[in-house]
């Protein structure tokens, strides 16, 4: 029988999972195996309904709960379904001796299922599909362990309900980031034909107001691109297979990639990698993005004659690093939402500088999925160094 202590482990466990914004298959996962640890019974699985669809998502503690899962779609019968439909839970202690689906427990008989126990993924009227606890053994389940699966499967239907918005709001911004890419291609085009003079010569003041227009759409390209790179991001990171990667050499591709951005400022940009290799885990792409993030943003806040720095540091088991500038700097009341999206400070709206608040963000986003943290020291008017932690491996 479940005591308070382990309820409460969990339900503490599950806390964490909605903070670091885990995608749904891995809640259903993280749900499944976790109950197995705690009640008594040998598998446990679970199955996202919706009333036009088979199950979306269906996780399972191990094979045979898949399949119990999976036998109850293919039959269009058993007691997921049934909680689903009813949102109340139901209890079966033993499939012999009940008659209320006779093709499921046939088949479930058969492969050496002997009870089930099921519980809505419910909130507010509304359910989302059931939670499924197996044994192989005949026999009840303690009346405090029914209470703790409704519970946490209640507490689990909240969790799932904040990804599904999370990721109707990703699939929203990808969509208006393609749509915005296609007219800004358009433009650009366009552009281009008329500086190459194919609708005639153009006057100073044309060419001033191509210039301007030519300035504009790079701004919402930029602001596209942005919005489409944290929303893939966002979406495919969980998925994404990481590997050993060196990030001096991440660090040294960056570097050349940004040498005509760096050579239209008069900002002195240097890099620092030590000789030997530092690495990590993680996603080559994303690694460069988060650097070529943090130098791009140092230079855009640092007035002509300053300087940036990015260096790199093997500090205690870590790879270290850091983007340093004497720039304008971020006043200290504001720092704390520095990562938050679309945040724009009060010093780059005083000093026009253009940007659409997602650079940060985008970083953020890749140093947690990498297991790493960032940090940030800054002052207004007096330059800013954020710092970057990311666990070594060995090469």
């Amino acid at each position: 029988m479940i005591t308070e202590d382990r309820l409460s482990d969990v339900l503490s466990e599950f806390a964490r999972t909605l903070v670091t914004d885990f995608p749904i298959q891995a809640i259903l996962d993280h749900l499944v195996q976790r109950i197995v640890d705690i009640l008594p019974i040998e598998a446990s699985g679970v199955s996202l309904i919706s009333p036009t669809t088979h199950p979306r998502f269906i996780a399972g503690s191990d094979e045979s709960a898949t399949q119990y899962e999976s036998l109850q779609t293919a039959l269009a019968e058993g007691p997921c379904i049934a909680a689903y439909e009813t949102g109340e839970p139901i209890s079966i202690p033993n499939l012999a001796e009940d008659d209320r689906f006779p093709r499921f427990a046939e088949s479930a008989l058969a492969v050496g299922l002997v009870a089930v126990f099921t519980f809505p993924l419910r909130n507010e009227g509304r359910c989302l599909g059931a939670l499924d606890l197996y044994r192989t053994t005949a026999g009840p389940l303690h009346e405090r362990d029914m209470a703790a699966a409704q519970t946490l499967a209640d507490v689990a239907t909240a969790y799932l309900l904040n990804a599904q918005a999370r990721q109707a709001k990703t699939d929203l911004v990808a969509t208006v980031s393609h749509e915005l890419r296609t007219p800004m291609t358009s433009i650009t085009g366009f552009i281009e034909l008329l500086h190459d003079g194919d609708a005639g010569p153009l006057t100073h003041d044309q060419e001033r107001f191509i210039e301007a227009i030519q300035r504009n759409s790079d701004r919402l390209t930029a602001l596209a691109d942005d919005l489409l790179d944290l929303a893939t991001l966002e979406e495919v990171t969980a998925n994404r297979e990481q590997v050993p990667v060196d990030l001096g050499q991440v660090i040294s591709a960056v570097q050349a990639t940004l040498e005509p951005v760096i050579a239209a400022r008069h900002v002195e940009v240097t890099f620092a990698i030590p000789d030997a290799p530092v690495v990590v885990r993680g996603d080559y792409e994303d690694l460069g993005s988060l650097v070529s993030n943090l130098v791009t943003n140092a230079m855009k806040f640092t007035e002509d004659g300053g300087w940036v720095r990015c260096a790199l540091h093997d500090v205690f088991g870590h790879a270290c690093l850091e983007v340093s500038d004497n720039g304008l700097g971020i006043p200290e009341e504001e720092q704390e939402e520095l990562f938050s999206r679309f945040f724009r400070s009060s010093t780059a709206l005083e000093h026009a500088i253009q940007g659409s608040g997602l650079g940060l963000t985008i970083v953020d986003s890749i140093v947690k999925s990498h297991g790493g943290d960032i940090s940030v020291v800054s002052k207004h008017l007096g330059g800013s160094a954020f710092t970057v932690n990311l666990p070594l491996i060995d090469a």
